[in-house]
């Protein structure tokens, strides 16, 4: 009886002495990261590869001492894994408490390029991070700093074009208006200071622009034809000719809520500024969130002097006459 508790003595003191000497070397135990880190853990990580994952991000010092500290600590074989955030100077034992309980702290969204406002609420709503009508419905003044967005008349949603799409490690303790800052801080990044002279120098605001950017968005098959399509647009500006961007009139039809595989005459009928059918000039705003190769476009648009496009299967078929665009309309649409 007495060896039995001389042994379990010993064992408690040797590991005392031990984490004693891993303080010694290593100061406190916690990690080494200088500002908030996103790690993402594989369902089922062993110690060893979450030990390697976490000294590659630079979070911790020593695989060998967190290995060690981990099992120490009950962290034995497979993890759960998840989405973990790790502030500076996280304590290993809060860390590994985590790791153990394997609840994900943030969801990874992505949102692609030509998505419209709803389709993005949609894919935050499905992630149990908002509703989809708060996004819906949120305003500019939702901004924290706002200097370059203008206030639109006769759009469906202030936010629809600047929910930048990207792919975002958002928290699950986000608000909806910490979301909303979020996407449209990475928009602003996008549209640097070089992006919004050009604008000036267009004679066009922001608005104006990611307007264009996201009428090129949905109607572009390739990024070879992004820029011709953009002068096409410019060319028909330019001679007052209504725009007739299908992509528009679906976004008037269906305020961005699905998509249509063929616009009707009956669908040319509707009456909303976004007919660019019906009205000249651009929509009140953007139809769709641009990437940054839309944006580029709008803004460095290619001289010529078409005035008119054709879907092919694989992209347009540009035409500069009446004439020749009926000839092109007749040998590829069905």
């Amino acid at each position: 009886m007495r060896k039995g508790i001389l042994v379990t003595t010993s064992i408690v003191v040797l590991c005392g002495l031990i984490l004693g000497s891993l303080y010694f070397y290593f100061g406190k135990l916690e990690t080494i990261n200088s500002s908030e880190n996103y790690i993402i853990i594989k369902k089922n990580s062993t110690v060893e590869q979450v030990a390697k994952q976490l000294q590659e991000k630079y979070i911790i010092k020593s695989e060998n001492v967190f290995i060690y500290y981990a099992k120490l600590k009950g962290l034995k074989g497979n993890v759960e894994g998840g989405n973990f955030i790790i502030k500076p100077k996280t304590d290993l034992k809060d860390l590994i408490i985590r790791l153990k309980d394997g609840k994900s702290e943030f969801a990874v969204i992505t949102i692609p390029e030509g998505y419209t406002l709803y389709q993005i609420a949609s894919r935050l709503e499905e992630n149990n991070l908002v509703k989809k009508e708060d996004i819906l419905k949120e305003k500019l003044d939702v901004l924290k700093t706002n200097t370059l967005i203008l206030s639109k008349k006769g759009v469906y949603y202030d936010l629809e074009g600047y929910l930048f799409p990207d792919t975002y490690y958002i928290p699950n303790t986000a608000s909806k208006d910490e979301i909303v800052n979020i996407m449209v801080d990475r928009f602003k990044t996008v549209f640097s200071d070089k992006y919004q002279a050009r604008a000036k120098e267009l004679g066009l605001d922001v608005n104006e622009v990611i307007t264009i950017a996201s009428l090129i968005e949905r109607e572009a098959a390739n990024d070879s034809e992004r820029s011709r399509i953009a002068g096409v647009i410019y060319n028909r500006l330019k001679k007052g000719m209504p725009l007739q961007v299908d992509a528009a009139v679906i976004y008037a039809k269906t305020k961005g809520e699905k998509s249509i595989d063929k616009v009707y005459y009956d669908t040319l009928k509707v009456k909303s500024k976004y007919n660019t059918y019906l009205y000249k000039g651009l929509p009140p705003g953007p139809i769709a969130s641009p990437g940054k190769a839309s944006i580029v476009a709008a803004l460095y648009p290619e001289k010529n002097d078409y005035l008119y496009y054709v879907a092919n299967g694989n992209g347009h078929v540009f035409s500069k006459t009446y004439e020749e665009h009926l000839s092109n309309v007749k040998k590829y649409i069905k």
